[in-house]
Formats: C-alpha cells, sequence, structure tokens
C-alpha cells in the first residue's frame, strides 16, 4: 500500500468511525434532554442538574475530539482572503471563551501587515494555542497573544507562563498523538501545522526562562 492509499484508508476508517461514533452520542444528547425537561429546570434537584452538565460537556469533549480526528484526516483547502493579521486575531478572540481565572491579552505589534489566508483556519489555530496554553498554566493566569511583521512574514504568537515544554517531546512536538496530558488526543499542534502549511506558512515553538511561546507564520500579502 502506498502512500496515496493508506492516506485515503485513514480518511475511511476516520469518517466511519466518526459518523457511527455521533449517532449514539445524539442519542445520549437527546435523552439528557428529556430527562431535563421531563424533571422541570425549576425543581431540578442539584445532584441531578450536576450529572446532567456533566453528561452534556463529556458529549461535547467527545465531538470536538471526533472533529480533530476528521480535520486532520481530510485534505485541508483553505479559501485564501487578504486580511489585516490583526482583525484575524481580535475576531478569533471574540468567539474565544477562555476557562474560569484565565484570560488573553492581546498586543498589536504589526500595524496594518496583511496576509492572504483563510481568516477562519488561522483563528481555529490559535483558538488551539490558546487552549495548550491555558493547560500549560493549569487553568490559571493570562496568556499574551502578540502579531508582528518583517519584510516577508507576518506572524501571532502565543506566549504562556507555565512550567515549559517536556524534554520528552520537544522532538515531536508537532507531530499527532503526542501528548503528556491525561486527556487528549494531541492533535492540536499537529492540526495547527497542518493549517498553517497548506497557507504556505508555519508554526515554531521558542522556549522561554518561564513558559512558552508558540507563533502562527505566515507569508505577507
Amino acid at each position: 500500500m502506498n502512500d496515496a492509499e493508506q492516506s485515503s484508508l485513514i480518511r475511511r476508517i476516520a469518517s466511519v468511525v466518526g459518523h457511527e461514533l455521533r449517532n449514539p452520542m445524539a442519542v445520549i444528547n437527546n435523552s439528557a434532554y428529556f430527562v431535563r425537561a421531563k424533571l422541570g429546570e425549576a425543581n431540578l434537584d442539584p445532584k441531578v442538574e450536576k450529572h446532567l452538565k456533566i453528561i452534556e460537556s463529556e458529549i461535547a469533549r467527545a465531538d470536538r475530539l471526533i472533529s480533530d480526528i476528521l480535520s486532520y484526516s481530510r485534505a485541508c483547502e483553505p479559501l485564501k482572503e487578504s486580511r489585516p493579521i490583526d482583525a484575524i486575531v481580535e475576531t478569533a478572540m471574540k468567539s474565544y471563551d477562555a476557562p474560569e481565572g484565565c484570560r488573553a491579552d492581546f498586543k498589536s505589534g504589526a500595524k496594518d501587515a496583511a496576509v492572504k489566508a483563510d481568516p477562519k483556519l488561522v483563528g481555529e489555530a490559535l483558538k488551539r494555542l490558546l487552549d495548550n496554553a491555558f493547560d500549560a498554566m493549569d487553568g490559571k493566569g493570562a496568556a499574551k497573544v502578540a502579531t508582528g511583521a518583517g519584510k516577508e512574514d507576518v506572524w501571532i504568537s502565543v506566549t504562556d507562563s507555565g512550567a515549559g515544554v517536556d524534554a520528552k517531546i520537544k522532538g515531536s512536538l508537532f507531530e499527532p498523538f503526542v501528548t503528556t496530558k491525561p486527556r487528549g488526543l494531541g492533535l492540536g499542534l499537529a492540526l495547527s501545522k497542518k493549517v498553517l502549511e497548506a497557507q504556505g506558512g508555519s508554526v515554531d515553538y521558542q522556549p522561554g526562562a518561564k513558559g512558552s511561546t508558540f507563533r502562527l507564520v505566515l507569508p505577507r500579502a
């Protein structure tokens, strides 16, 4: 089996598995909704409410994991538009829900520098970097988001104040299914890399005295 055939097989497997998992998840979600409606919001026992929220939260998490697998298995075909890099960042951050006790601070360093890229895909890659940053800080503190521009490239950086990247995975940081977290598939950085490379860009990592900085780098428009 050559690489093209193997990639095609992986896509088919991911599609079938995603479909077969989402069907029972939808049934569970509908059942949880029915139970909530039947018991009535006003008279819902706090313990029942707690467990219904756990069911809903875990279903949403499982759905995101399936979406990540499908996204990684599919070919990336970005719709390129000329946009100021700051506008892409601001739009993404408006729709990003930081965990409780966390925040993301944005500082522009790119002025009116523009990129020819898919704003949605770049925004999703930024959100993945923010997810990683908050995980690194154990869900507490502020992540610093900044933009910058050179003669040929424009970038978005995300800096956290966590413990830094584990030495065991530094060499395989952007490979799929590489993670030190107890939960998750380790696809966030791999997906970001795939999305950026499809647009002529890249993702890089810069260790700091404390914490880490990851950058999404794109060619200037």
